[in-house]
């Protein structure tokens, strides 16, 4: 008997923050996407990671490539995130968690295939890229964010998106630092490889919703060890289906929030088998699209 093939359903919060960084010039995609941050009109990455901005301004789809590689590496067609945004408030330390939106996994491909395969041009104007082909030497590539300078790259750009089996972080430093990946390149005469893991969202109403506008779910005090949910019915019934659900099936607690302050926003996963994935997601999307 063949084993039956589970659904891993993820709960990721991402970092949602006002962007004090210069605007870029008048007009550009950039300045548009980097006002929309400042003023918070949606809880949007300095990334756009996941690329809840590109994806409505285009109507195309969710994508997701640089953040939690460790995620992102895992998930399969047909698996579903629930993403979370959490906002910290530097005059209170207190943050706020929203609810931005559930997406099924349509399918994975690598930041190069993006470059090269013509049906993945679109992705080419998208914000969460690391990489783009380098004009200096053919078939190489530079690293490359279009909406991020400074401390704010993403130092570790090679890790985020190689294959990592037989190596550890450090070992892509040395390369990282060139801010260039050429071809053939090689770690102790391994080659490096870019993954598949820049991940596609289905489009599909009824496995993907991104909210219009993403409601306060919960909040977290400064020194408190998680965070506290709102008793509003909508809030209750988003936790029910969520932690409640994530509880039951992994026989213990979670909070989106733990007390690891290095990583205080481990994701959540389970497991569900086929038919509870389908009736746990269409009550889900059925609650927030209501909303």
């Amino acid at each position: 008997m063949t084993q039956e093939h589970k659904t891993r359903v993820y709960f990721a919060p991402f970092h949602a923050t006002s962007d004090g960084s210069p605007m870029s010039p008048c007009g550009s995609t950039i300045a548009a996407f980097k006002k929309a941050v400042k003023l918070q009109d949606w809880p949007y990455d300095n990334g756009d990671d996941p690329s809840f901005y590109a994806a409505r301004k285009s109507g195309g789809q969710l994508s997701w490539g640089i953040c939690r590689q460790d995620v992102r590496n895992r998930l399969r067609p047909g698996d579903i995130v629930v993403f979370f945004s959490f906002r910290k408030f530097k005059a209170t330390g207190d943050s706020e968690y929203r609810l931005c939106g559930v997406a099924t996994v349509d399918r994975r491909v690598s930041q190069i295939d993006i470059w090269q395969d013509s049906s993945l041009r679109s992705y080419r104007k998208y914000f969460n890229l690391v990489i783009r082909p380098s004009g200096s030497r053919h078939g190489a590539w530079e690293h490359f964010e279009p909406t991020l300078d400074g401390s704010r790259l993403h130092h570790d750009w090679l890790w985020r998106i190689a294959e990592h089996q037989g190596f550890r972080k450090k070992d892509f430093k040395n390369l990282q630092k060139t801010d260039r990946l050429v071809p053939r390149a090689t770690i102790r005469g391994r080659s490096v490889i870019v993954a598949r893991n820049y991940v596609l969202f289905s489009c599909d109403a009824a496995e993907t919703h991104i909210l219009s506008k993403p409601p306060v779910i919960a909040w977290h005090s400064k020194g408190q060890p998680a965070e506290e949910w709102n008793q509003d019915k909508f809030s209750q019934a988003v936790k029910r289906l969520t932690l409640d659900v994530a509880k039951q099936a992994n026989g213990r607690r979670r909070s989106l929030r733990i007390r690891n302050s290095q990583r205080a926003h481990r994701h959540i996963v389970f497991q569900l088998s086929p038919s509870e994935t389908e009736r746990w997601r269409a009550e889900f999307l059925a609650l927030i699209q209501r909303h």
